[in-house]
């Protein structure tokens, strides 16, 4: 699958951190999970981890869709996939190299969609939540979702020279942003040690 856009800049700030990515950051499960089940699958759902990274989110989708559901994890850097081949995350989920902007997903097929960590680094964003909203079936959940807070990612990202636009999950740019994308916002949690915004797909 290609890759559209300009996502070089993400795969030159990804790759070379992906090794040992879930070392630097080892407190993150509990909030993963807790991100996942705020979606409120069902087995036999199918599920994406949109910007999987290294499949932290892969685990908990696969015990919330069952043996019975799928579970896809998409992610733009090797890098980061082949660290998720190292952990052990691909007998539970397809992870398939891509662009989340281009689901290879039938249409309106999908119950659940994580996004963690992934707005800030896509240079269209209306256009990626579009293309979740064509995979997504009538109210199905989007989870925009960061294992840390909103003023402490910025922090993180300005340190790190990553060029992410952080103000795609600005409080006040959020709502209007799914809206374009076809989401409907129904909670947002800005939290000092997460953030979530939970959306819902309405037809």
């Amino acid at each position: 699958m290609g890759l559209s856009g300009d996502l070089a800049a993400t795969r030159e700030f990804f790759s070379p951190r992906a090794a040992g990515w879930e070392d630097r950051h080892p407190d993150d499960d509990v909030l993963f999970s807790w991100a996942v089940e705020q979606l409120g699958l069902c087995p036999g759902d199918v599920a994406v981890d949109a910007g999987c990274g290294s499949g932290r989110a892969l685990a908990p989708l696969r015990a919330a869709v069952g043996p019975r559901g799928a579970v896809l994890g998409v992610d733009a850097t090797p890098a980061m996939l082949a660290e998720a081949a190292r952990l052990g995350r691909q007998p539970i989920s397809a992870c398939l190299l891509g662009d989340v902007g281009r689901l290879p997903v039938r249409d309106g097929s999908v119950a659940g969609i994580l996004a963690a960590g992934l707005l800030p680094h896509l240079p269209d964003p209306v256009g990626a939540l579009r293309e979740m909203a064509r995979a997504a079936r009538n109210g199905a959940r989007l989870g925009v979702f960061h294992p840390i807070g909103r003023r402490a990612l910025a922090a993180r990202h300005k340190a790190r020279g990553a060029r992410a636009r952080d103000m795609n999950i600005d409080p006040r740019r959020i709502g209007p942003l799914l809206a374009q994308g076809g989401w409907t916002l129904e909670r947002l949690d800005d939290a000092d040690d997460h953030y979530l915004a939970l959306a819902v797909r309405d037809g």
